[in-house]
């Protein structure tokens, strides 16, 4: 049995390596991640080709979701920590207590639909909804993982990618009342901003990247003005 080391970053990459052949005799592959140093890497996949020969690997065809996922996020190197932490605190809150007791490799599309419906149901602290926002959140990152699963073949499909999250809707944006426009202008005069509030109550302008990009240019004019 053969075997070599991919690395994906200073400390962190992928072991590949043999187990065998199947019933057709088509070589088995096997991938499994590592963090540390090369020599770290040699040592741990010298012990996974051990165990493929004398037949103690563990069956990938067993592995739980939950088992799969605390795997992938550990050995995930290419996130941020504030990001890597979000998609562990989805894991364990969102994803785990409703699927991961299901083998990977059974997971099927009406069980993520289920899902789904759970979580915005009563997915939140002490059973309260959950918006389409974070539903749409925790589907990310089990589709981010159940793609990796597929990319090194431990599952034949990402099914997550069958199933579309919840859609999000857009808030509304509530307009001022005619007695409302008054408080505002009155609060905001003399201020760099009392120019294009009237412009904006008075045009009915509605495109935030336009008055974002006004706001910009009169304060940059009256910093330069401001400059001695």
């Amino acid at each position: 049995m053969t075997g070599h080391v991919r690395r994906r970053g200073a400390r962190s990459g992928e072991l590949k390596f043999d187990v065998g052949v199947d019933a057709n005799g088509n070589r088995k592959i096997r991938y499994a991640s590592f963090k540390g140093t090369k020599r770290d890497a040699q040592i741990e996949l010298a012990k996974l080709i051990a165990a493929a020969a004398a037949g103690t690997l563990p069956d990938p065809s067993k592995t739980t979701v939950g088992e799969y996922l605390l795997k992938w996020i550990d050995g995930h190197r290419g996130l941020s920590g504030k990001t890597a932490e979000r998609y562990r605190q989805l894991i364990v809150s969102q994803i785990i207590p409703h699927l991961g007791a299901i083998v990977l490799q059974k997971l099927k599309p009406a069980q993520i639909a289920d899902w789904h419906d759970k979580l915005a149901a009563g997915g939140g602290k002490e059973g309260q909804p959950l918006s389409n926002r974070t539903v749409g959140h925790a589907h990310r990152v089990l589709h981010k993982a159940l793609a990796h699963a597929a990319a090194i073949e431990l599952v034949s499909r990402n099914v997550a990618s069958v199933v579309k999250p919840p859609k999000v809707e857009e808030t509304e944006v509530e307009s001022l009342k005619a007695d409302e426009i008054d408080t505002v202008l009155a609060a905001l005069k003399d201020h760099w901003l009392e120019t294009i509030s009237v412009l904006a109550i008075s045009t009915g302008a509605r495109n935030p990247r336009a008055n974002l990009d006004a706001c910009g240019s009169r304060r940059r004019h009256h910093q330069d003005r401001a400059q001695p």
